[in-house]
């Protein structure tokens, strides 16, 4: 399971243009904070994966998002919690960004309080507006009425298209 305190070992994969180099953990780092949407994908019972988009964050050396405790992601949590997010650019060229882990859900009302502010400043007017697509989000994760998971990392990519492409691979001990 990762540290969170832990920066994780950088390797440059096979699949890399000659001559590219890695995408350095604090680039990758910085793009997980800015990203606003990711695609999360979990494993049904019968083993099918599920994948649905989400609201997600990276802060505390975790990725954290929220859902309904009678979603079908949280039932595939219960059952498994390995998943993976991911986010695309959407084009042909730029940076994708796959964080695989362990999922957990989290009720201790300190780290509540603080991924909710950490939520609140990542997606701004969203949240705090009355017009904002998830209106109070933030104020349902403290009160605990959604449910809060933190993805501790295993393992991260970083895969760069362009004219020199790389294919990053991120571990957490």
């Amino acid at each position: 399971m990762a540290d969170p305190s832990t920066a994780p070992q950088t390797t440059l994969g096979p699949f890399s243009s000659p001559g590219a180099g890695p995408t350095p953990w604090e680039a990758t780092e910085w793009a997980l904070r800015r990203i606003q949407k990711f695609q999360l994908c979990t494993v049904r019972r019968d083993g099918r994966p599920h994948v649905t988009p989400v609201l997600a964050i990276w802060t505390l050396g975790a990725m954290w998002f929220t859902t309904g405790d009678n979603e079908q992601k949280a039932r595939n949590l219960s059952a498994n919690p390995h998943c993976a997010l991911a986010a695309g650019t959407g084009t042909l060229t730029g940076t994708d960004h796959i964080v695989e882990g362990t999922a957990g859900l989290v009720t201790d009302q300190p780290t509540r309080e603080a991924v909710a502010t950490a939520f609140e400043q990542a997606y701004g007017w969203q949240l705090a507006r009355e017009d904002g697509t998830w209106y109070q989000l933030g104020d349902a994760v403290r009160a605990g009425n959604v449910q809060l998971y933190r993805v501790r990392p295993d393992k991260g990519f970083a895969f760069t298209t362009g004219s020199d492409s790389s294919q990053t691979r991120y571990r957490w001990s």
